[in-house]
């Protein structure tokens, strides 16, 4: 479990965003006073996190709950082909050893999702 204090962290997106209480509050729907109790709490329920990510252009829930391990790694893809051997043209060589033990090892990661 992450150990983490949501409500603060969301005073402090709101603070960087330069937004009021009162603004904040109209984003999310709720109430002035609402929003200084959400400041207070260790932990918020879902449907209300995703709300406030909206409104303030923030992924909670990837940024702090995700280990970084698990979060996607910016500009890389990584895409599986399945290829019928007989379609491969004759002129496409044997793949290099390192490029195989890669494969293999992203095809490993894979089947533990």
């Amino acid at each position: 479990m992450v150990n983490v204090h949501l409500g603060h962290i969301i005073k402090q997106k709101v603070n960087e965003r330069n937004l009021s209480i009162a603004e904040f509050a109209l984003r999310i729907h709720r109430s002035r006073t609402t929003v200084y109790d959400i400041f207070q709490r260790k932990s918020i329920d879902v449907d209300l996190l995703l709300s406030i990510s909206e409104a303030l252009n923030f992924d909670f829930l990837s940024e702090v709950y995700l280990s970084s391990d698990d979060k996607p790694i910016p500009g890389k893809c990584f895409l599986a082909i399945e290829v019928d051997p007989s379609e491969v043209p004759a002129r496409i060589k044997e793949i290099a050893p390192e490029i195989k033990n890669r494969m293999k090892i992203m095809l490993q990661e894979s089947t533990k999702i």
